[in-house]
């Protein structure tokens, strides 16, 4: 596989700035920032079933039952109560 520059794939210069500045208060690369957009609008074609159909094989496999899963939800609710995100670095 080649790899591909961002110039390479004809975005004007102001939208490269753009880009980068974006990724830089994402705390990422310009191509890995591009990539996640991608795959985002890759991933809104799939139904939510369709999405998560790997997350729910990967509980299966590992046994957690509910009231594991309830409990690791609680306590990532929990730990974000405690240490909320400023609302200006959310999208």
């Amino acid at each position: 596989m080649t790899s591909l520059l961002l110039q390479d794939i004809g975005l004007k210069p102001a939208h490269l700035k753009a880009i980068k500045k974006k990724a830089r208060a994402a705390g990422t690369t310009a191509p890995e920032y591009v990539r996640s957009l991608i795959e985002r609008e890759l991933l809104s074609d799939k139904s939510f079933d369709e999405i998560l159909r790997p997350v729910r094989e990967d509980f299966r496999k590992a046994a957690v039952t509910e009231t594991q899963l309830d409990g690791i939800v609680e306590r990532a609710r929990e730990a974000t109560q405690k240490h909320p995100r400023r609302r200006g670095s959310q999208r």
